[in-house]
């Protein structure tokens, strides 16, 4: 009788340790990658929201009210200083997220300026002092697939692509 009640009393700590909340360190899975930093989450929370200006540029404005509610930030300087020691989670996540902004540039050239807008907001520009070389390093690695895709559906707005390189991956692309 003994054994079993220390039995289940170590069964009954053991399980209450384990659904202890340990602050904000949470594992994500995102896509292809795990990340336990909450704002390179943050971050990586705004991917569809590019592609759904391309989809409904008159929903731009209530897309970005909705995003930054959820995401829980309103510009990238919330969550700013973008710190050293996650620079390789937050550049991968700012770099998917720029994929996806150049594939809805592709699909949808004409909102242009809503998507650049939304970018500057979530993702930052190249002129943000916390953005780190480390950071636009994984960032243009992680935009690379979004790149080739846009260029070989309009190769013919490549002017457009190297602009918004320049801007958000600090290099142009031609």
């Amino acid at each position: 009788m003994r054994r079993i009640v220390t039995t289940l009393m170590a069964a009954c700590l053991l399980f209450f340790v384990a659904c202890s909340d340990e602050g904000d360190d949470v594992t994500i899975y995102n896509g292809d990658t795990f990340t336990s930093d909450y704002k390179a989450n943050q971050m990586y929370s705004t991917l569809s929201l590019y592609e759904s200006i391309a989809r409904q540029p008159e929903m731009t404005k209530e897309l970005i009210q909705a995003t930054a509610k959820l995401a829980q930030y309103d510009t990238i300087t919330a969550i700013a200083p973008l710190d050293k020691e996650a620079e390789v989670e937050r550049g991968t996540a700012r770099g998917k997220c720029l994929a996806a902004c150049f594939s809805a540039i592709a699909r949808q050239p004409e909102a242009y300026d809503d998507i650049v807008w939304a970018a500057e907001k979530f993702l930052g520009t190249t002129e943000i002092k916390s953005m780190s070389e480390k950071i636009l390093k994984y960032s243009r690695l992680c935009a690379l697939e979004g790149v080739t895709e846009s260029l070989a559906r309009q190769p013919e707005i490549v002017d457009l692509f190297d602009s918004f390189s320049m801007k958000f991956l600090g290099t142009g692309i031609k």
